[in-house]
């Protein structure tokens, strides 16, 4: 008499969940690098992961709070290439070519910096910049004001003018305007580096008016 067949075993819960909150941020990026914000939704996630889009809807209750992750992540990539440097004025100038470096590099998704900035991210990087100041506290809330506005502002009109593929100056009549034609034939050789020299320069005013008289 043959053995009665054992019964089979249930299949165990995975060991890790099919679906991360990373990992649909991480498609998301990847998405709007590919595609332009235009086309980010959590249905456009969802299929790019093959998964239902309620699933996603486990970990973001809707499109905004998906934009506000996405946000958050770039703004985490800026700290993930901008450590090590131990000058003040060589800390911040880091933190300036790490944010446009991250704005360029995703350009299409750059608004979102601007629409969701989660500045609670940013108040250890405040505290970290202040500690060591090499200014008077009452010129603090200026001089952070004044890194993050030209840095900001100078990274995402750069990376707005990429994602629409065309140059941030037109094409222009020399001869009409020679001066901005001179200024533009001797100034430095590419954006990133135009954007260190303006930067450089802002730190030059923090030293000219804030510094030792």
């Amino acid at each position: 008499m043959s053995a009665a067949p054992k019964p089979r075993a249930k299949p165990g819960r995975p060991l890790k969940p099919l679906i991360t909150k990373d990992a649909a941020i991480a498609a998301a990026i990847e998405l709007v690098d590919r595609d332009g914000l235009a086309a980010l939704s959590v249905q456009a996630v969802a299929r790019a992961m093959n998964v239902t889009a309620p699933s996603l809807y486990h970990h973001f209750k809707d499109k905004d709070e998906l934009l506000q992750r996405v946000a958050r992540a770039l703004l985490l990539e800026v700290g993930e290439q901008s450590q090590g440097e131990s000058d003040w004025e060589d800390r911040a100038m880091q933190l300036s070519i790490a944010t446009r470096r991250v704005v360029m590099r995703h350009c299409n998704a750059a608004p979102l910096m601007l629409s969701f900035f989660p500045r609670s991210l940013m108040l250890d990087a405040y505290e970290t910049m202040l500690r060591d100041c090499p200014y008077p506290p009452h010129a603090h809330a200026a001089i952070l004001e004044s890194i993050e506005k030209l840095t900001f502002g100078a990274s995402l009109y750069a990376a707005a003018a990429k994602a629409r593929h065309s140059p941030a100056m037109p094409l222009f009549d020399a001869v009409r305007f020679p001066l901005l034609a001179d200024a533009l034939a001797s100034s430095a050789a590419d954006g990133e580096a135009l954007f260190v020299e303006t930067i450089r320069l802002l730190f030059e005013g923090f030293r000219a008016r804030y510094g030792p008289q």
